[in-house]
């Protein structure tokens, strides 16, 4: 989650923030431990953050535990929560309900073969386990006997309650066993459930795009509401709000993956208050890191969800036999609260999502006082690669980039997502396939994988043990995908989900507003009935060549209702055509499905009305994923042997009928689906034929059957693969500044039209032609023409500036141009950033009108100056640009050219991972085996933020050539190897040159820079561990307020609508809004007279905070400075301390920053940067270029006490595209104990 981290103080709450409270919890990677009665040098504690000690407070009925920032009353000996109370509010749960009905574990069970029964789990013995100043924990247990058989479920069940020192919340877990000498029972459900006060909580937050304001749980009563067509479902007719009136509420539209469902809960506007629900972890979990679960709904309700079978079924009830010993522990949970000064919902839900990262890093908990919770040195852990052979794909092993790697229970391929009963342990794989799977529970296991992009499971077959303190190395580890012969056709992405498929819109009568336009509008109620609308009398048909799944295949495969109210089977087709047909083999035909309800495939071929199907599924599948809103549910796989007897040279069809029609839930939805040609004994793939080369008199032709280079002789120019380049300097040369070398492709104008840069930035392109007058008109420079009377008139008014579709290195890695007919791909691929100037976030041109597509090796775009190498003489200097890939792909009449992009992306996947190539025959290039490999984690150590270890997640680590620190954005000569470290701060950066360098790093949601300052020497072969690494940001003090997100980018800010006469279509309602040509020019308009001023705790720097702090142009064409004003309050101020500024700049053009406190008229200011930057990111619509960081002294004799105003002026005044774009900005109070206050 992509946000800064935010101060904790409470003192501060007044200056707009979220207030929030300490956690004492200590982690694996947390500092060493502290002998009693001192103090870590990074509590929190030292710096006026004393917090009362621990109470307990034990009455004839109820105990009590308060820190004095949350109170928690529980019943005695009960163990259920009747009372929260929190900033000045008595009760945060419902007052109205009786005592029982308000925080409490439930679960439902049964019998085997009985009734269901749902229970209060109600304790009926109260223990006190820990009780000191700094924490309590408290046990409610319910032990069994046979005199409660029937009565109760036979488990014993021992509730605990936790609360810490400074913790803004309560920690929960339970630990449920069964003996082997009690009956057996079916468990469905268990969870923790929290009723809160519906006078107070109205708002609800479940992720960043799925939160709202709710109804009430009156709305959904008789006379208020509309029961539909399953009782969780209403259509609001008269609720207490108006405005949700027709609206549709339905607790399932809220539902969550395991593996997303880390935090949510509700928001209480006055005063404002949060209440959230976090679980750090999913290993009590069941069903997986895809199994979907309730959240929070309408009551307003709050669920911990440990085990259930929604999205499920059936599979997913553990039975436990008599003479089955189990026990499990569920949890801890944290129940967080969190407070505001200000109204502002978005600040709790970002300040919740702080602290459950913080609540992940800090797992597995060192507090709980049960044995059954094991502790991080009672732990293993396991590591490694997976790789892919699919020898139809690549003929090397292909890495398993995005893999959900796991262990779980022994079990078949695949079972994980059906166990219920233990522990799992799940992580995605890097880019490199590579994996750590970290504190694992003791026992036995298989290791499990699945990876996005390829059908079927992994397992990997020797049981793994786990014992405390391992770390087992399982090396490279290969799946091999099912696959008979090369792909004849397919329908899909193979992602266990249908959302690539056509989610219609929803009945007008049926909307939940929150899922208008939203990219999960698959939750909308009722989509199954508009497959009746869409094919009222015949079924759906598909056309390979012809269709679009995106468009042509509905979300589910339901029943049709029939005008009598009663349902009817379906049955879709597949047509296709085969030029041959080999009769005496057999073809495969591979169905993956997402989701299945009570429903069976058959699948017929050429014969609807076979009485045989060739194949079918028999009755599947009770995940109820249709009417719950969900996309998908548990997977199938089905490999069909398909006849070549049954197919003809020509058009076939294939059938696929669910013929179970009782109910509009029961159908499919589809993950995808291939054909796969039979292969003849003895071949592989296509023949590939050898490759020739023609030597002729001013050619060379290459030709290897499927593509044909033609270059000029001896000159080398593409006429008409890969391409790469040894530059050399000997050291008796002269000098030279080297300000840009690339590649350039010119294509055809009357061919190539279509220009593809990324799947939210693809578009027809202007002719060249269009951007000469007359059909073009200038801008303010060259490069920016306004279409006026372009060939296609489409594109009338219009701007066309090959900035606008500048890419950053990392992202940067397949664009080109598309022909439509005949359908055909021209692509620059790019595997590898080793050899590209600037580091990961340089950003460069791609491809723009001409045709023109670009290899953009080094340039001084969206940096200038800084970003030119200087080769003196003297200096010796040799580097490789490239290999590079020309990709060329086509496609068959009718097919839809737009899929050539989704082929590119494909074919770009499979050159990363061919990285490094072993092709190339130039000695100047290193192969794998003459490369080195460095590993690592990297840690952030920020005493004001946690004073444990942050894991530093999603940080950019990378080795550049040895420099001071944050010299690598500005390193133009050599080579550099970039990673991103995973959410555990792990980092593994491949394939690097031998040589020298330093290892570099940021982390975003942290400002600066780090450098591990010895150097790093890199050989052929060696593989160098660095273990644990600490980055200590700049901080001298606690945040008094921040403005924006330390990540490198004002994208944050405030982005204006473009001038209607200056448009891109393309960028209309886009996420890159930022590239609409001469939004420098809207600051004039917003602020004609004065310039922008932001107060802290009102404003909201995403509406108030301009994205660049430009020059206003005057009326007589000239421009002036302009200086932006912060007022914040302070209520005390430290006289003789030093207060810091931090001022992090994203990017700056031939500027000045100059910062005054509280005089603005100070003809010196307290500070100035000098004149800095010639990024020219404002004219050339970046929305960064070279950071800069400032760390600023005020004196505290600058500020007072009450009203302040800091003045950041930017004077340089010449043009429209000087200025500064911000990062982020910080005031920081003085270090602690630094002198008195008045």
């Amino acid at each position: 989650m992509k946000k800064t981290l935010r101060s904790i103080l409470h003192s501060l709450a007044d200056c707009g923030g979220c207030t929030r409270h300490s956690t004492t919890v200590a982690n694996p990677v947390s500092a060493p431990p502290i002998p009693a009665g001192q103090q870590a040098p990074g509590d929190k504690r030292r710096h006026n953050m004393s917090f009362p000690a621990v109470r307990l407070h034990i009455q004839d009925h109820h105990v009590i535990m308060d820190n004095g920032i949350v109170q928690v009353t529980l019943s005695k000996p009960q163990g259920i929560v009747t009372g929260i109370r929190y900033n000045g509010i008595d009760n945060l749960l419902e007052v109205l309900n009786r005592e029982t009905n308000r925080g409490y574990w439930d679960l439902h069970w049964n019998p085997p073969g009985g009734k269901g029964i749902f229970d209060v789990i109600s304790g009926t013995c109260f223990t006190v386990v820990v009780e000191n100043e700094e924490q309590v924990e408290l046990s409610f247990t319910r032990m069994w006997d046979p005199s409660l058989e029937g009565k109760y479920i036979p488990l014993n069940i021992d509730k605990r309650f936790v609360l810490l020192r400074g913790s803004s919340g309560f920690y929960s877990y339970a630990i449920y066993e069964h003996l082997e000498e009690w009956p057996g029972f079916e468990l469905g459900e268990t969870r923790i459930t929290f009723k809160l006060r519906k006078d107070k909580f109205h708002h609800m937050a479940v992720s960043d795009n799925r939160h709202r304001l709710m109804p009430l749980p009156d709305d959904r009563m008789p006379g208020r509401c509309q029961t539909l067509a399953y009782p969780e479902a209403v259509l609001l007719v008269n609720p207490k709000l108006p405005e949700l009136k027709g609206e549709v509420d339905d607790k399932y539209q809220y539902s969550s993956v395991n593996r997303d469902n880390l935090v949510h809960g509700w928001i209480c506007s006055n005063p404002s208050v949060g209440f959230w629900q976090i679980t750090p972890s999913d290993e009590f979990r069941t069903g997986g890191p895809l199994k979907q679960n309730l959240t929070s709904h309408v009551g307003p309700t709050t669920l911990a969800m440990f085990h259930s079978t929604h999205y499920g079924g059936k599979d997913l009830i553990p039975r436990f036999s008599p003479g089955e010993h189990w026990k499990k522990v569920f949890g801890p949970v944290f129940i967080y609260f969190n407070s505001a000064s200000s109204g502002d919902h978005r600040l709790l839900w970002e300040d919740a999502k702080m602290q459950m990262m913080t609540e992940v890093q800090r797992w597995p908990y060192s507090f709980p006082a049960s044995q059954d919770f094991q502790k991080a040195g009672d732990r293993g852990n396991v590591c490694g690669r997976l790789l892919i052979k699919d020898r139809y794909m690549s003929e090397d092993y292909i890495l398993a980039n995005g893999a959900y790697v796991g262990l779980a229970p022994p079990g078949d391929a695949g079972s994980w997502q059906r166990e219920c009963k233990h522990y799992q342990f799940w992580i995605r794989a890097d880019g490199n396939g590579s994996f750590s799977i970290r504190n694992i529970r003791t026992g036995e296991y298989n290791f499990y994988a699945w990876v996005p992009g390829f059908v079927g499971d992994y397992r990997y077959d020797p049981v793994i043990t786990i014992s405390a303190g391992c770390n087992i190395d399982m090396g490279d580890l290969v799946y091999e995908p099912p696959r008979d012969g090369p792909t004849l056709w397919e329908i899909g992405i193979p992602d266990r989900s249908a959302a690539e498929f056509y989610v219609p819109d929803p009945d007008p009568r049926f909307i939940n507003k929150l899922f208008v336009n939203h990219p999960e509008r698959f939750r909308h109620y009722g989509l199954w009935g508009r497959y009746k609308d869409l094919y009222p009398d015949t079924d759906l048909v598909y056309t390979i060549g012809v269709s679009d799944y995106r468009k042509d295949w509905f979300f589910a495969q339901v029943v049709r209702e029939n005008r009598d109210g009663s349902h009817v089977g379906t049955t879709w087709q597949i047509k296709f055509n085969l030029d041959k047909v080999l009769k005496n083999s057999n073809y495969k035909l591979r169905v993956a499905i997402a989701s299945a309800t009570l429903a069976e495939l058959q699948i017929r071929v050429n014969d609807p009305k076979a009485p045989r199907p060739l194949f079918t599924s028999g009755l599947i599948g009770r995940d109820n994923s249709i009417a719950r809103h969900g996309i998908h549910g548990l997977y199938w796989l089905y490999n069909v042997n398909v006849p070549g007897s049954r197919l003809v040279e020509g058009e076939n069809t294939i059938f696929l009928t669910q013929p179970r029609c009782n109910s509009p839930f029961l159908g499919f939805m589809y993950d995808y689906i291939r054909l796969e040609a039979s292969v003849a004994p003895g071949s592989t793939k296509m023949p590939i034929l050898g490759v020739q080369l023609i030597i002729q008199d001013s050619h060379v032709v290459m030709d290897n059957g499927i593509l044909q280079v033609t270059l000029s002789k001896p000159e080398g120019i593409v006429t008409g693969f890969y391409s790469y380049a040894i530059y050399e300097h000997l050291k008796e040369w002269p000098g030279f500044n080297l300000g840009e070398t690339r590649i350039a492709f010119k294509l055809r104008k009357d061919k190539f039209h279509y220009m593809a840069v990324a799947d939210n930035r693809q578009r027809p392109m202007p002719l060249p032609d269009d951007r000469l007058p007359p059909r073009g008109q200038a801008l303010a420079y060259p490069e920016a023409v306004l279409l006026v009377n372009p060939v296609e008139p489409d594109f009338k008014g219009e701007v066309d500036d090959k900035y606008q579709y500048s890419c950053e290195n990392k992202d940067n890695k397949v664009h080109g141009w598309i022909c439509m007919d005949p359908p055909m791909g021209f692509w620059q691929i790019t595997p590898t950033d080793e050899f590209r100037s600037g580091g990961p976030v340089k950003q460069n041109l791609t491809s723009h009108v001409g045709p023109t597509t670009l290899a953009m090796f080094l340039s001084a775009h969206y940096s200038g100056e800084d970003l030119v190498p200087k080769i003196g003489a003297g200096e010796a200097w040799k580097k490789v640009f490239g290999p590079i890939f020309m990709y060329f792909n086509s496609g068959m009449i009718g097919d839809d050219p737009l899929s050539l992009w989704e082929d590119a992306k494909l074919q770009m996947l499979i050159e990363v991972q061919s990285w490094p190539y072993s092709f190339p025959a130039s000695e100047d290039y290193p192969k794998c085996d003459q490369r080195g490999n460095v590993s690592g984690r990297l840690l952030v150590r920020d005493r004001f933020v946690s004073d444990d270890y942050i894991s530093a997640n999603g940080a950019y680590v990378g080795l550049a050539p040895p420099g001071d620190v944050g010299s690598w954005q500005r390193e133009c000569k050599d080579y550099q190897f970039w990673t991103r470290a995973d959410q555990d701060g792990y980092f593994s950066i491949c394939n690097i040159r031998s040589g020298e360098y330093n290892l570099y790093a940021w982390v975003p949601g942290f400002i600066g820079d780090y450098r591990y300052d010895v150097g790093v020497t890199v050989s052929s072969g060696s593989d160098i561990y660095m273990g644990d690494l600490v980055y200590e940001p700049p901080r001298d003090g606690p945040t008094l307020w921040e403005i924006g997100i330390p990540d490198r980018s004002a994208a944050e800010f405030f982005v204006p609508d473009p001038n209607p006469k200056y448009i891109n279509k393309l960028y209309v309602n886009h996420p890159d809004k930022f590239r609409q040509y001469g939004l420098w020019e809207r600051y004039a308009e917003l602020y004609p007279d004065s310039d922008l001023v932001y107060t802290v705790g009102v404003s909201d720097y995403r509406k108030d905070w301009f994205f660049a702090q430009v020059t206003r142009r005057k009326d007589d064409g000239t421009y002036q400075r302009t200086t932006w004003q912060i007022k914040f309050q302070l209520n005390t101020v430290n006289q003789s301390g030093i207060y810091k500024l931090r001022v992090a700049i994203a990017s700056a053009t031939v500027s000045e920053l100059q910062v005054r406190i509280n005089d603005a008229k100070a003809a010196n200011p307290l500070f100035s940067s000098g004149l800095i930057g010639k990024d020219n990111s404002i004219a050339r619509h970046g929305i960064h270029g070279l950071y800069w960081l400032y760390n600023v002294d005020v004196p505290g004799g600058r500020l007072v006490a009450g009203d302040n105003t800091i003045f950041l002026t930017q004077p340089r005044s010449t043009s429209p595209f000087q200025g500064i774009m911000y990062d982020y900005i910080r005031l920081e109070c003085p270090p602690p104990d630094s002198g008195p206050k008045r």
